[in-house]
């Protein structure tokens, strides 16, 4: 019996590593067989990236979420105090704080608008737990006059007024305008000028044009005729094909401005027709009539079109220097502003410190284009 019980022995041991040494030596080709079911059947196993450790305390990387441009610690409120620049409101700051919070794992315990910091702008106050437990107490104000880079947007917008056919563009004017040293946009009559004035434009550096159309109003009269104004009793045909006609001569105009045109933008079946193709052109319409009665906005809802209305300088309500002024202010409080002033060497001579103001209050000059399709 011994004996057998050693050859049974033997025989399950020997089986044991016959089986292991022909598994060692398939490991390979089941690797490839599971690979390929894998494969097949879209069960693969994903990678997992491998684990970073993160360093970065949690209130630096909220400071830096925030941008913020000076940090104290307030020992009469047990607070830290957080700066921030002006050009956002507490509110939009506040929205931006709990998000960055709860993507990180934070609990907001507190958030309370303060209306009694004489020391900022805006103010309010902030609890946080992190996601390790601890414990955060800040007191976040806006600054009253440091201003964020790009808080606000600017255009700049000259119009080119036909005094006579033989209208150019002086070797003055076109130096000032090359020296503003910003983007900035030139209204132009497409119509009424000689080929000179048009070649003269391509000695403009930074400069978009817009065409400056003549539309219904009760001021044209014969002598305006050289303009070829869109009238109400024009066709869709003559209206697009003086549109068309008008893009030839300033071929990379971005947008159509009124040029007169109280009526025009009260007559929907008018607007439609000026409308149509600046869509197929991929162009924006400006309604500068100073109408108030005007459909524009309704009407532009029936287009993929971008409408804006906009209030160029009248001498009749205030002088340019107030109207100057006036515009550079408005762009901080109301997030854009679009001035617009007849193209003089005297009137660029009023703007010519306007991007070191603008710059002080964080607004940036860019074109029209830009602005418009920045909201």
């Amino acid at each position: 019996m011994i004996k057998l019980k050693h050859i049974v022995a033997l025989f399950l041991a020997s089986g044991i590593f016959a089986g292991l040494a022909f598994f060692l030596n398939n490991q390979d080709k089941a690797h490839h067989i599971l690979e390929k079911i894998e494969e097949t059947t879209g069960m693969r196993e994903p990678e997992t990236a491998p684990v970073e450790n993160d360093t970065i305390p949690f209130e630096k990387k909220l400071q830096d979420e925030l941008k913020i441009i000076s940090s104290s610690y307030s020992k009469r409120t047990k607070r830290n105090v957080w700066t921030l620049a002006r050009g956002k409101t507490i509110v939009v700051y506040l929205l931006q704080a709990q998000k960055f919070i709860q993507k990180h794992g934070g609990t907001v315990l507190l958030m309370e608008e303060l209306n009694d910091n004489p020391n900022s702008y805006q103010s309010a106050k902030v609890d946080v737990l992190t996601a390790k437990g601890d414990s955060l107490h800040l007191t976040l104000q806006v600054s009253d006059n440091i201003f964020m880079k790009n808080a606000s947007l600017m255009s700049i917008a000259f119009q080119i007024a036909v005094t006579k056919p033989n209208t150019k563009l002086s070797p003055e004017i076109i130096g000032k305008l090359n020296n503003l040293g910003y983007p900035f946009d030139l209204l132009v009559p497409p119509f009424g000028l000689n080929d000179e004035f048009y070649k003269d434009l391509n000695k403009i550096k930074d400069k978009e044009t817009v065409l400056w159309l003549a539309m219904e109003s009760t001021k044209l009269n014969q002598e305006h005729r050289k303009y070829r104004p869109l009238r109400i009793h024009h066709t869709e045909e003559q209206i697009e094909e003086n549109i068309n006609d008008a893009k030839k001569v300033l071929p990379d105009a971005a947008g159509i401005a009124t040029r007169f045109g109280e009526q025009a933008v009260k007559h929907k079946q008018l607007l439609q027709a000026i409308l149509k193709p600046a869509e197929n052109k991929k162009m924006w319409f400006m309604d500068l009539s100073m109408e108030e009665r005007t459909i524009v906005p309704q009407t532009c809802k029936d287009f993929e079109v971008i409408c804006k209305i906009a209030f160029p300088y009248n001498p009749d309500n205030s002088s340019i220097e107030d109207y100057i002024r006036i515009k550079l202010r408005e762009a901080p409080k109301s997030g854009t502003s679009i001035m617009i002033i007849p193209l003089t060497e005297q009137n660029l001579s009023k703007i010519e410190d306007i991007a070191t103001k603008a710059a002080k209050q964080g607004t940036s000059i860019v074109n029209l284009s830009t602005l418009f399709n920045s909201k």
